[in-house]
């Protein structure tokens, strides 16, 4: 796959593409199918898949105090689409100037002056242009000034509702790992740097790193998790601790990894966190043995989750 990271970076447009516009955040089974659609239209044709996405969320700039966190990081999102088959990613960065553009002039301009696109993908409900102006009804009404064909893709339902970012984060922060999994189509990494701590963990015999999210994504429901660690090209078991730690006083909100049979220093690598099931909400102790008690059956409950599933191959 072909990236380019602004639209300063394209050498001179393309001339022939089946083109995919959106945010495209998690990358959930429904963008999935919208991508899939468009790579298989533009191999049918012989020209190549481009998905037209943007460096952040139109609501950073449009709806500051509203904009979503992310699903998942530009590294992440890329290499997704990427898997999915697509010939060219084009990254625009979304400023004022792209943000004003009409939506005929977005189609003029960049669908068919820059992307050259013969053939359109998206979903049912696609908007675009400033005030969301443009949708599918104005796509199919020009196509046959601009010479390019519309393909509009149905919702994908999942366990009775369509899938979106927006239902894959309400899973998240509701702890509901196997739905947001289903939603999206495949696991959620939490990506982090490790961070120096209070060492609360090694005093009561587990080491945990403390994660400071590299990137502003969300962070599921406080509790206990099983998980699994990537981190410098290896994969690691483990148990994920969120939320303020409420048994030792002044201790704060934290993410806190615990790696099993890992020995090694962790602090200021980058870490991405696969979550695969919530163990329990986060509780207050009342004492410190009996916080170290309820910690050992966490690490021999994530073990037990852990140990019937492969080993994922890598983040993703």
């Amino acid at each position: 796959m072909i990236l380019y990271e602004g639209l300063h970076k394209i050498p001179a447009p393309f001339s022939a593409t089946t083109v995919a516009i959106g945010t495209f955040d998690g990358v959930h089974v429904g963008h999935q199918a919208i991508i899939r659609t468009a790579v298989e239209n533009a191999h049918t044709h012989g020209r190549p898949a481009l998905v037209f996405t943007f460096d952040r969320h139109p609501a950073e700039l449009l709806r500051p105090t509203e904009a979503p966190p992310y699903i998942t990081t530009p590294n992440q999102r890329n290499r997704l689409i990427e898997q999915l088959g697509v010939d060219i990613l084009v990254i625009a960065h979304f400023d004022t100037a792209l943000a004003n553009l009409s939506h005929e002039e977005f189609v003029d301009r960049i669908l068919v002056g820059l992307c050259g696109a013969k053939a359109i993908v998206e979903g049912r409900d696609f908007c675009f242009g400033k005030g969301r102006a443009g949708n599918l009804a104005y796509l199919l009404g020009v196509q046959a000034r601009y010479g390019f064909e519309v393909h509009a893709v149905d919702p994908v339902i999942v366990n009775g509702v369509p899938a979106s970012s927006t239902r894959a984060r309400e899973c998240l922060r509701s702890g509901d790992i196997a739905e947001a999994e289903a939603v999206l189509g495949h696991p959620f990494w939490l990506e982090g740097r490790v961070v120096q701590g209070q060492r609360l963990g090694r005093k009561l015999g587990y080491p945990t790193a403390n994660l400071e999210p590299t990137y502003r994504q969300v962070v599921p429901a406080d509790g206990i998790y099983a998980v699994w660690v990537s981190q410098d090209g290896g994969l690691w078991p483990g148990v994920c601790s969120i939320g303020e730690r409420p048994t030792i006083e002044g201790a704060g909100r934290a993410i806190e990894v615990y790696l099993f049979d890992f020995e090694g220093d962790l602090y200021d690598r980058i870490l991405e966190v696969r979550f695969v099931q919530r163990l329990r909400g986060e509780e207050r102790f009342d004492s410190l043995e009996a916080l170290q008690s309820q910690m050992a059956c966490d690490v021999a409950a994530a073990r037990q989750v852990l140990m019937g599933m492969p080993n994922p191959s890598s983040a993703s």
